[in-house]
């Protein structure tokens, strides 16, 4: 269910920062159990910085979690609850976030070229200084419901 293409790793992220796809299982295996516990059991998603292009996250529940700068180019979010998520300045350029639900979740100056939003639930997310050129599916009444500002660069229509 999760593919982690480790190929073409960016200058910037370190082997460090590398997840394969037996570690990211058992991350997102211990979020879950972080989210059913209210936090006494397991641990926190802390994704902050990882690469993980391509990533096939199909339903994932990544509320609260942290990828913050994480490298998700293609990654494959459909049906992903990721409420109250910090992807701030994450590369989500092409990513599936179709039916996605983005409430609250921060996307400040994240890239999000080519994201296909169709459907998603962005209610109350912050969208600050993101860059949204060519995005998909994004009605005007989705983003009505977000947080932008004058350096957010919105898609033409």
């Amino acid at each position: 269910m999760y593919n982690v293409d480790m190929n073409n790793i960016d200058s910037k992220t370190s082997k460090e920062n590398t997840l394969s796809a037996s570690e990211l299982k058992t991350v997102l295996s211990n979020h879950k159990t972080w989210l059913e516990t209210s936090g006494r059991d397991g641990e926190s998603a802390k994704l902050k910085d990882c690469y993980l292009k391509g990533a096939v996250l199909l339903g994932a529940d990544l509320s609260n979690a942290d990828l913050e700068g994480a490298y998700l180019y293609g990654a494959y979010f459909k049906n992903a609850n990721l409420e109250n998520c910090n992807l701030r300045g994450a590369n989500l350029r092409g990513a599936n976030l179709r039916w996605a639900n983005l409430k609250n979740a921060n996307l400040k100056n994240a890239n999000l070229v080519r994201a296909d939003f169709m459907q998603a639930e962005i209610n109350n997310a912050h969208l600050e200084g993101a860059n949204m050129k060519m995005v998909e599916g994004l009605t005007s009444e989705q983003l009505a419901e977000a947080h932008t500002d004058e350096k957010t660069i919105l898609p033409a229509h």
